[in-house]
C-alpha cells in the first residue's frame, strides 16, 4: 500500500514561489491501479518524483507498506526495496 498524507512541494526562484502539489492525500492499496491525469504543468511528474523517492517533499509524508519513507537518507532511498524482498 502507498499512502500519501498532506504532501506539498514548493519551488522557490528568487521572489517567486511555485506550489506544484498542495496538501495531497490519498491511498493506493496493494494490487490497485491508479491513473494520474492533468494538464501540462499541473504537478503530475512532481508527485511521481516524491512517490518514487527521487525527491523530498516540502511537507507531508509518504508511507510504503506502512513505513514512513519521507525522510530516508540518500543511500536508503536509493536501495529501498518494497517489502524488503531481495531479488
Amino acid at each position: 500500500m502507498i499512502e500519501v498524507k498532506n504532501l506539498t512541494k514548493k519551488f522557490i526562484n528568487g521572489d517567486t514561489e511555485l506550489i506544484a502539489n498542495k496538501n495531497l492525500s490519498f491511498e493506493v492499496a496493494t494490487g490497485e491501479f491508479l491513473s494520474i491525469i492533468g494538464r501540462s504543468g499541473s504537478g503530475k511528474s512532481t508527485l511521481l518524483y516524491q512517490m518514487g523517492l527521487l525527491d523530498h517533499p516540502t511537507s507531508g509524508e509518504i508511507f510504503i507498506d506502512g513505513e514512513n519513507v519521507t525522510n530516508l537518507y540518500t543511500d536508503a532511498r536509493t536501495n529501498y526495496k518494497i517489502g524488503r524482498a531481495h531479488v
